[in-house]
């Protein structure tokens, strides 16, 4: 077999993706534990039940901070 690896003298720049701001809600939910830390989800307000389970982070509920405290 006989063939040819074609390459770039300088690898290609990855494309900018520039989304334009939005804004949205944010909600939350703590579900408490017996014996290990209270867990806090936070996921977008709108967002279908498809949507939620790529877009939500979860922490113990201990690392969070109130927005006020921040300054």
């Amino acid at each position: 077999m006989t063939g040819h690896f074609h390459t770039v003298d300088k690898p290609s720049e990855p494309e900018q993706n520039v989304a334009a701001p939005q804004s949205f809600e944010l909600s939350s939910v703590v579900v408490e534990y017996d014996g290990k830390p209270n867990r806090c989800t936070i996921y977008p307000t709108e967002a279908t039940r498809l949507e939620r389970m790529a877009s939500w982070i979860t922490a113990d509920a201990d690392v969070f901070v109130e927005l006020d405290d921040m300054r």
